[in-house]
């Protein structure tokens, strides 16, 4: 349909009349504001999401503080229960250590037993208990019946005993 130019190629063939022309640029106008209306349809959109990616970043942010101040509040709680575990401790010690010591004093517990009694105290308080409420004294440590032991060899005594 086209013509020959000199070269031998097809060239297109120009608009018979302006009515053709204006025909293609009504359709050309049309195009393109189809084409506009969908890129501004497009961008609403975008825009539309942007926003909405916002908020969700906003709550997860909001989320993850909310979980770092629980997470803090937890560590702190652990950090005080590990330092009353550890008074717990030392008082559960001091007690056994004292209730061994009155023992001694009574001459129910020999001084030489104290670190196994003590050991028993800790690990099972009421066997230790159950074992020594009743048990009468192995040494006397009332008023001394006769003469007072001359203190170099209650030192020895002591030491032997140990």
């Amino acid at each position: 349909m086209g013509n020959k130019n000199n070269d031998g190629g097809e060239q297109n063939n120009p608009p018979k009349n302006e009515k053709d022309n204006d025909e293609i640029l009504d359709k050309f106008e049309k195009i393109k504001e189809n084409y506009e209306t969908t890129i501004q349809d497009k961008d609403k959109e975008i825009e539309k999401l942007k926003k909405q990616l916002k908020e969700k970043n906003e709550e997860v942010d909001e989320t993850v503080d909310n979980l770092n101040d629980e997470v803090n509040e937890k560590l702190e709680q652990a950090e005080k229960i590990k330092s009353l575990q550890a008074t717990v401790d030392e008082l559960v010690e001091e007690r056994a250590e004292a209730t061994v010591d009155a023992y001694i004093q009574k001459g129910i517990i020999l001084p030489s037993q104290k670190e196994a009694a003590k050991k028993l105290c800790l690990s099972d308080n009421d066997t230790f208990m159950d074992l020594y409420k009743d048990a009468k004294p192995i040494v006397d440590v009332g008023k001394p019946k006769s003469k007072p032991v001359p203190s170099k060899l209650m030192g020895q005594i002591t030491n032997y005993l140990k």
